[in-house]
């Protein structure tokens, strides 16, 4: 038995609180972009990713590999929000920029990014060194 894509969503969605993205991502379009832009973010996964079709993975992932691909997407999710402040950005000139909030807005975005980024690369580094095999070191 695999594991739907929805329990990624899951996690995923119980990381952000953005009643619009769930509004307009009804068809789950966008979440399966994010996910599947955090596959190749995982490399150390012990399963087969590329395993999947439309809806799940082929091979049952373990929590620990949903809390990551959830993890990976919410990278993916600030990703196109900052692009967009930082685009305003470049319209506006440095002063009136940063009286406005979305100054602020984008600091605290790039903030979270960082902060979620490095909670992935935690989790990936703990997931390898709980799931690999110390004795083929040499």
């Amino acid at each position: 038995m695999g594991t739907q894509f929805d329990e990624i969503y899951d996690v995923f969605l119980s990381q952000i609180s953005d009643s619009i993205f769930m509004e307009n991502d009804a068809d789950d379009g966008l979440k399966y972009r994010y996910l599947l832009n955090s596959i190749p973010r995982f490399r150390k996964c012990k399963l087969d990713l590329s395993k999947r079709d439309g809806l799940s993975f082929e091979e049952r992932l373990g929590d620990e590999d949903i809390l990551i691909l959830g993890t990976l997407m919410v990278v993916e999710y600030l990703n196109p929000l900052i692009i967009s402040i930082e685009n305003l950005k470049q319209f506006m000139s440095t002063k009136d920029f940063s009286m406005t909030s979305q100054a602020a807005h984008l600091k605290q975005l790039l903030d979270i990014r960082d902060t979620k980024r490095k909670e992935a690369e935690k989790l990936i580094l703990d997931y390898t060194y709980n799931n690999g095999n110390l004795g083929n070191l040499k």
